[in-house]
């Protein structure tokens, strides 16, 4: 699917299967995104601010520069995501899968919950 800029503000995308979409640039602020499969997605510049995505797989998916402000990746997969850029400030990454995740280190990763970048 190619849903690149879309307006998908708070809708209730729940146990939805959007692996590999096109979702780049798309407004997807507070949506329900819990239990979503979002393999290999494309994500870059997406607006994901207060957005639910406990328990989401993200594998693969590309996140760079995309706003997971106030995000809950609680339980989340993020193996092998790209997170270069990403803008994680105040995000729960509380039990979230982070194994060879690219750009956590120029991510904003400030109030993030769950998760302390090693020095």
């Amino acid at each position: 699917a190619n849903l690149s800029g879309a307006n998908l503000s708070g809708a209730n995308l729940r146990e939805t299967d959007l692996s590999e979409a096109h979702l780049s640039n798309a407004d997807l602020s507070n949506a329900d995104l819990s239990d979503t499969y979002l393999y290999g997605a494309y994500l870059y510049g997406t607006y994901l601010i207060g957005a639910n995505l406990r328990e989401a797989d993200l594998r693969e998916a590309d996140l760079s520069d995309a706003d997971l402000s106030d995000a809950d990746l609680s339980g989340a997969n993020l193996t092998d995501a790209n997170l270069t850029g990403a803008n994680l400030s105040g995000a729960n990454l509380t039990g979230a899968n982070l194994n060879r995740v690219n750009g956590l280190e120029t991510a904003n990763l400030s109030g993030v919950i769950g998760y302390s970048p090693k020095a």
